[in-house]
């Protein structure tokens, strides 16, 4: 449950660069604030007895709290929610310190792999957990489809997509064809289907090619072959890496949040499902803390942006971590590679 703190009021230009300031260095060391150093460190012109006055403000609205009486202050949810909106004031999403190379992807001719290397570079840069949700391949264009004779009543369906998704379903036949036949049915369908994404070809073109009159008994039977083979093409996966990054994390390995990275480990559909709900929103989205609405995860933030082939919003990037996390890196570093998957995928599917 959220806590409701009384005196609700705009933080005024002072207390926005102090608490501003105290995110700021809590994020860097990990470190209570107290009120001598923070002063001398950050050269306010205040002194320590009226830092404390407005420390001890700004834990009365709820934006900070003290461990333990004798400690410093750190932030809470609604501290980092206040900092992070201040960066988003004056965001700039270009982000010069990074350049995905198109090397990383063009080593790799398989969608999986691509992926798997996505999540790979985000923990690498952001020192936290990747993580990327692939497309349904029902958004992917269909490129190639191959029929290979396994046993007589045995069919090996290959789909190949333009994003380099390779699809396989073995399909029994309850009639005698020969590879030959196969191979002309393969032709048949990759001259009929080539160019539609695989839930056009579910929803509209079979239907169409069984209408149309031209369309033999034979190619009825490629027909029933493929629509047999596209009736499951299977879910969204989510790609996680970096797990061992969080681990090495003081704060990580309190119970609470070690609870949250067994779960997020053992439960992929938990972070599959929020990322879920952010494929069709435009922009970076950033949930802190409780923000997060699943009771399995706790003390945990995640930065994520969807990203388009097309215009079509079909996936989504990210990173995952404590709410103690350096977002003015991580929030150009998403957004970024966002952008840059878009482009890619964007340019396999043409």
């Amino acid at each position: 449950m959220k806590k409701v703190f009384e005196n609700e009021r705009m933080l005024d230009e002072r207390e926005s660069a102090v608490l501003n300031s105290i995110v700021y260095e809590y994020i860097a060391t990990g470190k209570a604030v107290g009120s001598r150093s923070f002063v001398q460190k950050y050269s306010f012109s205040l002194s320590p007895a009226t830092m404390r006055n407005i420390m001890y403000d700004l834990e009365r609205m709820g934006y900070l709290m003290q461990p333990h009486t004798s400690a410093g202050r750190v932030p809470t949810d609604k501290g980092y929610r206040y900092y992070v909106n201040s960066l988003l004031d004056s965001y700039d999403s270009t982000f010069q310190d990074l350049e995905i190379e198109e090397k990383i992807f063009q080593r790799e001719l398989q969608l999986d792999k691509i992926f798997e290397s996505v999540t790979k570079m985000l923990s690498v840069i952001s020192n936290y957990a990747g993580v990327m949700l692939s497309p349904n391949p029902d958004f992917t264009i269909l490129k190639l489809i191959e029929l290979i004779q396994l046993e007589s009543s045995e069919v090996l369906v290959i789909i190949v997509t333009r994003t380099g998704m390779i699809l396989t379903k073995k399909v029994n036949i309850s009639v005698r064809v020969t590879q030959d036949e196969l191979s002309e049915y393969s032709k048949f369908l990759t001259r009929e289907l080539c160019g539609y994404s695989l839930n056009q070809i579910k929803e509209n073109i079979f239907k169409e090619l069984r209408d149309d009159r031209r369309t033999s008994t034979n190619k009825e039977l490629a027909l029933d072959i493929a629509q047999i083979a596209l009736s499951e093409t299977g879910d969204a996966k989510i790609n996680i890496d970096g797990i061992e990054n969080l681990l090495r994390l003081p704060e990580m390995v309190e119970e609470s949040r070690l609870k949250s990275l067994l779960n997020i480990i053992e439960e992929k559909n938990i972070l599959k499902e929020i990322l879920e709900q952010y494929i069709e929103t435009d922009g970076i989205n950033i949930l802190i803390g409780e923000e997060i609405e699943n009771e399995k995860i706790s003390g945990c933030s995640l930065v994520a942006s969807s990203y388009k082939i097309g215009n079509k919003p079909v996936g989504a990037v990210g990173v995952i971590g404590p709410t103690r996390m350096d977002y003015e890196k991580v929030v150009p570093l998403v957004d970024y590679t966002g952008k840059a998957v878009t482009g890619l995928l964007t340019k396999m599917s043409k």
